[in-house]
Order: C-alpha cells, then sequence, then structure tokens
C-alpha cells in the first residue's frame, strides 16, 4: 500500500471509527458474546464472530439466533451482552498505536472530529476518556441508537447530519468492510487503516489504504 499525499485544506471534518480503527476492543466484545450464547447453549462458528466484526449486535442476533427471534429478545439479549463488555472492556480494550496524536494532529490543524460507531455510546465516551480525546470530538453516533447500522449508509448520514456537512466535506477513517461500506454509501471519501484493509474486498469503497497511524501521518498534508 503506497502513501498518497493528502490536502487536509479540502475537508472540514474527519469520521473516526471506534473499535479496530481508534482502539482494540474486538476481543472483549466477542468475549461478552460468546458469554452469553453459552449461557444459552448456543455454539456459534468462529467465522460468524468474524463476520460481525465492525457491526452492531441486533444483527449478530439475528444471524445467530434466527429471524423469528423477537425485538423483545434481542434487545434484552444485547442488553446482556452490552453488560458483559462493560466488564470486560476495561480489562482488554487497548488504544491504537499512534491513533490519539493523529486526531490531535488533524484537529491542531483545524479538522473537525467525529466518532461513528456501532458501540454504544457509553463504551465510545469510555474509550474516547482512556484515549484522552473526549474534548476533540465534536460529534459522536451510536448505531446501537439507530434503526439501521453499519453497512448501511444511516450511521454516517447520521454523523453529517449533526456536523452540518455535505459528504464532499469530510473523509472517512475505518478498518472494517461493513464500515467501509457504510462510509462509502453515504458518499464519503474513505481512508481504509489496518492489516486488513489490504483485502482485495476493500478496493471498491476505498480510495486510500494505509497499514498503520505512521503512515496515516506521513500521507497527511495541511
Amino acid at each position: 500500500m503506497g502513501i498518497v499525499r493528502m490536502n487536509l485544506t479540502l475537508y472540514r471534518a474527519a469520521i473516526f471509527d471506534l473499535d479496530g480503527t481508534l482502539v482494540h476492543s474486538e476481543p472483549a466484545w466477542e468475549a461478552a458474546k460468546r458469554r452469553v450464547l453459552d449461557r444459552l447453549g448456543v455454539d456459534v462458528p468462529q467465522a460468524t464472530y468474524d463476520a460481525f466484526v465492525g457491526r452492531g449486535l441486533r444483527g449478530f442476533l439475528t444471524e445467530v439466533l434466527g429471524p423469528d427471534l423477537t425485538d423483545a429478545l434481542r434487545t434484552e439479549l444485547a442488553n446482556e451482552i452490552g453488560a458483559e463488555a462493560d466488564i470486560l472492556l476495561p480489562l482488554l480494550r487497548q488504544p491504537i498505536p499512534g491513533a490519539a496524536s493523529s486526531v490531535n494532529r488533524l484537529a491542531e490543524a483545524g479538522v473537525r472530529i467525529a466518532v461513528c460507531s456501532s458501540s454504544p455510546r457509553r463504551h465510545i465516551h469510555a474509550a474516547l476518556y482512556q484515549l484522552g480525546l473526549g474534548d476533540r470530538i465534536a460529534a459522536i453516533v451510536s448505531g446501537a441508537d439507530l434503526p439501521r447500522g453499519k453497512p448501511d449508509p444511516l450511521p454516517y448520514l447520521e454523523t453529517l447530519r449533526l456536523l452540518g456537512l455535505d459528504p464532499s466535506d469530510a473523509f472517512a477513517v475505518e478498518d472494517a468492510l461493513p464500515g467501509v461500506i457504510s462510509a462509502h454509501a453515504a458518499g464519503l471519501k474513505v481512508i481504509a487503516i489496518g492489516r486488513e484493509c489490504g483485502n482485495p474486498g476493500f478496493a471498491p469503497y476505498c480510495s486510500i489504504r494505509v497499514p498503520d497511524y505512521a503512515s496515516f501521518d506521513q500521507m497527511i498534508q495541511s
């Protein structure tokens, strides 16, 4: 993945995914899901867990428990998983190297920062507090609060609405294919970051792909 230069003066905002993009938290979420499903006696293949990285709990629960799952039970189980995550995230969540300094660099260059995540809002705030970025964020959108999550474009469209911006005024930073598809469908320029973004499936949706924040910083020019 070669480094492409990017002119920040063309953009008024950067919208970051959270899990996998700013913090490593997927091990905690997978463990939380496993705890709840183990209590139900439900065995889920690893491939299913992997397929729902970066996506909300509603779709995951429908996938593993079937389309006849009632809304009430889906909500109850999602809350149980969230409660397990409350216990596990402080123990397992780790900042991604370089993420916080890159966000600070963008903010100091006059770019507004937003977070668009599938995580519940309380987990977003806790992660941003851990990163020391709470006062840098102009808008937060949780897919858990919306009727449709990633890969639907709604979370990013809602983020743009809160920012009061058109898609051409912002870019998204994502690590997982569902989020990349969501941001692209909302009309945003998408930067994919991390080891997975070299996969061919990312290519139709990402104009730029970088392996880490050191490469991200090389790309940015104010």
